[in-house]
């Protein structure tokens, strides 16, 4: 059981240092190509931070832990809220761009209500029981791809340049004496992704064996431990981004990575490998992602400003609900 847990955290660590070496190296690659900081707070960051989930949650699938997979995903997008939002609105008062609420948060909506709505279509693709299949996979990746397509539209139109102009830009940075920098960019953005791959690996089979000594449930072992170990990087970027006055970047980064994780990760999971959803998690656990989005869009419209005792709302609601996980146990 020690081995299982030391393992555990092992593979966390891995994950997390992975995605820190993926972010960081990437972000220096973008900007030595003349990419906007803007974008690279809207695609690298987003996607860095949502790696450990994309990792564990198809691996988790692969190995048949299909419990572990969704509840990961759920648990923290719930976690991303109540625990992430809920501490960064602690540490600082957070600011409200109104991009955000007409734009952001409904899109968050949208995807929660419809990740519900395709687990329960219940043989509207042919689908044995309560799944998430290759179409539903599909769909996502395709709703996926058009809010991209958007955000990268709106980036530039901001931004007053063109894609013509980005281009030209970067041909004149890219000279021979950035290149050896680029390298060095590109060889530990391969390292990280390697570190994902491993520490996500590790990560998932020591949390199956730990819930199987405990003889606890594989949804519980993902809605919480895993959840929220692969929202590390999450926690860490709206912590420091709250107490740096960066309010954009610590809701930014919660509520695109919620976005990501259901449209990008379950997307990318359930197109390799469909997934079967556990009926508590589909009637308990989705329902309670919806109701806290539900409550941040109505935090973040009074006064467009997420206050401290906001923040402390959500962490009790996020305390009660991993309360009743475990009185469940």
């Amino acid at each position: 059981m020690i081995l299982e847990i030391l393992l555990f955290i092992l593979g966390l660590v891995i994950l997390i240092k992975g995605a820190d070496w993926l972010v960081e190296h990437s972000s220096h690659f973008a900007r030595a190509l003349g990419v906007s900081p803007l974008i690279i707070g809207l695609t690298i960051v987003a996607f860095g931070t949502s790696l450990p989930e994309l990792i564990v949650s198809l691996f988790a699938a692969i190995k048949g832990n299909a419990d572990i997979s969704m509840g990961n995903i759920v648990g923290s997008n719930i976690a991303n809220i109540g625990l992430i939002l809920g501490i960064s609105a602690l540490v600082r008062g957070l600011k409200v761009q109104l991009s955000t609420l007409i734009y952001e948060m409904p899109f968050l909506l949208v995807s929660a209500f419809l990740f519900m709505l395709l687990s329960n279509d219940n043989n509207l693709f042919s689908h044995n029981g309560f799944s998430i299949g290759r179409i539903d996979g599909l769909i996502f990746l395709v709703i996926f791809t058009m809010f991209m397509i958007y955000t990268f539209k709106s980036a530039f139109e901001q931004r007053g340049k063109s894609l013509k102009k980005y281009t030209e830009t970067i041909k004149k940075r890219t000279t021979p004496e950035k290149k050896e920098k680029l390298s060095k960019d590109i060889f530990f953005m391969l390292l990280g992704l390697a570190a994902l791959i491993i520490g996500g690996r590790i990560l998932v089979d020591a949390a199956v064996k730990i819930a199987q000594s405990f003889g606890i449930s594989e949804a519980f072992i993902g809605l919480t431990i895993v959840a929220v170990g692969t929202s590390l990087p999450e926690l860490m970027t709206s912590m420091v981004a709250a107490w740096k006055k960066e309010a954009d970047i610590a809701l930014g980064n919660v509520i695109g990575s919620n976005i990501f994780n259901i449209l990008f990760v379950m997307g990318i999971t359930s197109l390799i490998k469909p997934l079967n959803v556990n009926p508590s998690i589909l009637f308990v656990d989705m329902p309670v992602m919806i109701l806290f989005s539900i409550g941040l869009l109505f935090f973040l419209t009074t006064n467009r400003k997420l206050t401290k005792w906001k923040g402390a709302v959500l962490l009790i609601g996020y305390a009660g609900y991993i309360f009743y996980l475990i009185s469940g146990l």
